[in-house]
């Protein structure tokens, strides 16, 4: 759990619920949380962050848009795509096609999500979590 709190996840969502519950679900697992609510929050903030979890579905630029800016600014800093919109696979392949390193539908497993964060951000070549 200490290897995971030297690293802050970016959750961008604009459902206020779907916000809190991802970023719940993180400082639960033992994460750090920065939160945003839109695709322009997400870019001026994704400097500053070990991950991305960013809603496909936002007010004002769309997620894939975002990430595609997010690699295309940030590329050491994983995005990982959640959708209860684009839950099909054509969305999916455009997610994983803008630079996402994987695509989850809602409901999101906590546990899926965690074990996903600690793949990107290089956690499976440490010892395994106890």
């Amino acid at each position: 759990m200490q290897w995971r709190a030297n690293h802050s996840v970016l959750v961008v969502d604009d459902n206020d619920a779907g916000r809190y519950a991802i970023s719940h679900a993180l400082r639960t697992a033992g994460f750090r949380t920065v939160e945003a609510r839109s695709g322009a929050q997400a870019l001026e903030l994704a400097g500053y962050v070990s991950a991305v979890v960013l809603d496909v579905h936002l007010p004002d630029v769309h997620g894939f848009e975002v990430c595609r800016l997010i690699r295309e600014r940030e590329p050491n800093v994983p995005v990982v795509h959640v959708s209860a919109v684009y839950v099909e696979e054509p969305s999916r392949a455009a997610g994983l096609a803008a630079g996402a390193a994987a695509y989850f539908v809602r409901p999101v497993d906590p546990a899926a999500l965690t074990h996903m964060l600690e793949h990107v951000l290089g956690r499976d070549d440490e010892a395994p979590l106890h």
